[in-house]
């Protein structure tokens, strides 16, 4: 996988260099998971990262993108952060914006993943 990333990445950052500005906000995204995956930065940076992420996203009118970006978020408070109560704060966000896009495969798909943290646990 990392390989067909790093590859999409150069792609889009390539594309984002000849003034494509509707990319900005996926190049954010794969920032932040390049960042999440490396774990060699400041956790605050990559928090950071994510919100740049998640605002370019939702400001750019791409609700699902944002929605995407705030999931994988969550994740990374989850798992690598230790960070349950930010996890469910973003969790919810990312259902909502799934939501309103009408993506309830998705919110149920995300409901059953973590219902561990929507419920306030942090067993997981």
């Amino acid at each position: 996988y990392m390989a067909q990333a790093k590859r999409m990445h150069k792609e889009l950052t390539d594309s984002l260099k000849n003034k494509n500005p509707n990319i900005l906000h996926y190049v954010s995204v794969l920032n932040a998971e390049k960042a999440a995956l490396k774990q060699k930065r400041n956790q605050e940076d990559v928090k950071k990262m994510y919100n740049d992420a998640i605002t370019m996203s939702a400001r750019g009118g791409y609700v699902h993108d944002a929605a995407l970006a705030q999931e994988r978020f969550a994740d990374f408070l989850r798992g690598i952060a230790g960070d349950f109560k930010e996890a469910k704060y973003h969790l919810e966000g990312a259902i909502q914006r799934y939501t309103n896009w009408g993506a309830m495969g998705v919110v149920e798909h995300l409901h059953n993943k973590y219902h561990d943290v929507l419920a306030g646990s942090s067993t997981n």
